[in-house]
C-alpha cells in the first residue's frame, strides 16, 4: 500500500526507531518457540540451500521490474520477522540490506566454526541501508549471491562447535544456528519485496 498522502519524512517519523525490534509477543514467540523449532529442523546444507534459493527469487523479483520503480519506497503491511522500522523500503534498500547482513554472515560463521570470538555488539539499526543505492546494486547482489556459499563452506571448521555470539533478538547462537537464522532472514525479506511490489 503506498500512501501517496503523507510524504517520505513524516511516514519515516510514524515508524518505529531503527532496532526498535518487534512487538513483545512476536519477539517472545520467535526466540523461545519459532526459531528454536526451525533451528532444530534445517540442516546446515540446508540453511544454505534456502539462502541460496530465496536470494534467487530475490533477484528474478528484481529484474523483473523497470529500473524506476526499483527505486521508489512502499509503506508494507506488518510482517512477520520484519521490525516496524524497516516497513518503509524500496526494492533497492532491501537488496542493500541483504548485502550488507550477508556479508557479516560471510565472516561470522566461519570464525565461531573456528573458535573465534569478537567483542563488537551487534545492533540492528547497524544494518539498515539508509545510503545512497546505486543502480547497479542488482548486478551488486547478484555477485554477492554467487560466491556466498563458496566462501561460507571454504572457510567453516566446526560448524556446530559450541562457540556462540549473541544476536540482539534471538540470543547466543553458535555458527550454524547463525546460517539457519540467515536462510530465515531471505525469507522474510523476499515476502518484504513481493509486498513492496504489491503496493507500487
Amino acid at each position: 500500500m503506498n500512501d501517496s498522502t503523507k510524504d517520505s519524512q513524516e511516514l519515516i517519523e510514524d515508524l518505529g526507531k531503527a532496532g526498535g525490534g518487534l512487538s513483545s509477543g512476536r519477539a517472545f514467540f520467535l526466540k523461545y518457540l519459532g526459531f528454536p523449532l526451525l533451528n532444530s529442523i534445517i540442516l546446515w546444507e540446508r540453511a544454505l540451500d534456502i539462502f541460496e534459493k530465496e536470494g534467487g527469487k530475490v533477484l528474478s523479483l528484481a529484474r523483473s521490474m523497470e529500473k524506476d520503480k526499483l527505486f521508489e519506497r512502499v509503506l508494507v503491511p506488518k510482517l512477520f520477522g520484519l521490525e516496524d522500522n524497516s516497513r518503509y523500503y524500496s526494492v533497492a534498500m532491501v537488496i542493500e540490506h541483504l548485502i550488507i547482513v550477508g556479508s557479516a554472515l560471510k565472516k561470522r560463521i566461519p570464525l565461531l566454526s573456528q573458535g573465534k570470538n569478537f567483542d563488537k555488539e551487534i545492533k540492528i539499526e547497524d544494518y539498515k541501508p539508509y545510503m545512497e543505492i546505486d543502480d547497479t546494486i542488482i548486478d551488486e547482489y547478484e555477485i554477492f549471491l554467487h560466491g556466498f556459499r563458496k566462501e561460507v563452506e571454504e572457510n567453516v571448521d566446526n560448524i556446530y562447535l559450541e562457540n556462540r555470539h549473541e544476536h540482539p533478538w534471538f540470543g547466543e547462537l553458535k555458527a550454524k544456528d547463525w546460517s539457519v537464522m540467515g536462510a530465515i532472514h531471505q525469507i522474510v525479506h523476499r515476502r518484504q519485496i513481493e509486498a513492496i511490489i504489491r503496493g507500487l
